[in-house]
């Protein structure tokens, strides 16, 4: 893994351009330009596929006359048919279309045996329920799996090191932010609730969204290979600079294809025109 530093001082050495000593906070306009560049990139990458690496769990559990509940904080997308009644074994059906939805308003239709889910509004507590729990469904939980809004992570904690106020850190698979800057000690935050001291910090753990550069540390979850060919593509690309092919897409295609075992097929052709097949994902190119 390369930090944001690492990959904007690659591709700008590449590209033969000279950026600032530090990413974030620079007046550079070389080196804020490639700072957007790489936020695009990194979040253009995570739109692509539903990568493994961004597969989170998500649980509510029912209130008596309450129907809608709260996504997760770092959710992007749900994983189809992956809603369960953990407590009844039964599959929540979902996701309700609008017509579907109106039908159940306009005839007053209650189901019997499997409750229903729509995702809907701008705000967190989006998670439809239907019918509204009541009494006896108070206390059942739903599970779902889904894709997390995290492309990027702060870097690890370790011991003694500087973390400023406002700033984050990871551990253990979570991420963390310092309601308190200063010196870390010895104990790591390994709490999903709450606040723990560390030395000089006071860590809180944090569950939102995390798909922005906020730190030269900070590292992308994806390829920082893929990552690169990215910002240098788009780069050359806004300053007229000759490329020797575009390798960006296929990159990626390969990236995602390599998640899983399989077989890998090239198709030549007298102008070596190449049919690239990834487990299930083709990809052309002209190579």
């Amino acid at each position: 893994m390369a930090t944001l530093i690492e990959n904007v001082q690659a591709v700008a050495n590449e590209a033969g351009y000279t950026v600032a000593s530090t990413v974030i906070g620079s007046t550079d306009t070389t080196t804020k330009q490639i700072l957007a560049i790489a936020n695009r990139v990194s979040k253009e990458m995570a739109n692509q596929y539903a990568w493994p690496q961004l597969y989170a769990s998500g649980s509510i559990t029912l209130v008596a006359s309450q129907a809608s509940y709260a996504l997760p904080g770092d959710f992007s997308s749900y994983h189809y048919e992956t809603f369960w009644n953990q407590s009844t074994r039964y599959r929540v059906l979902g996701p309700m279309s609008p017509q579907e939805y109106a039908d159940i308003r306009g005839f007053g239709l209650t189901p019997t045996t499997y409750q229903n889910f729509q995702l809907r509004g701008i705000s967190n507590s989006q998670l439809l329920i239907n019918p509204t729990p009541g009494a006896t469904t108070a206390g059942e939980i739903i599970i779902f799996e889904y894709v997390a809004d995290r492309s990027v992570r702060p870097r690890t904690w370790v011991t003694t090191t500087v973390f400023a106020a406002g700033s984050y850190c990871f551990y253990n698979g979570n991420y963390y932010s310092t309601v308190l800057g200063g010196t870390s000690g010895a104990t790591p935050p390994t709490h999903t609730s709450g606040t723990v001291t560390d030395g000089a910090v006071l860590w809180a753990y944090y569950s939102g969204v995390y798909n922005t550069f906020l730190a030269d540390t900070d590292l992308s979850v994806l390829n920082s290979e893929t990552l690169q060919l990215g910002m240098l593509e788009r780069f050359a690309e806004i300053h007229g600079l000759t490329t020797i092919l575009p390798r960006y897409d296929l990159q990626l295609n390969q990236d995602y294809s390599r998640q899983s075992p399989g077989k890998r097929l090239y198709a030549g052709g007298s102008n070596d025109q190449r049919i690239s097949a990834f487990n299930g994902t083709v990809t052309f190119s002209g190579i």
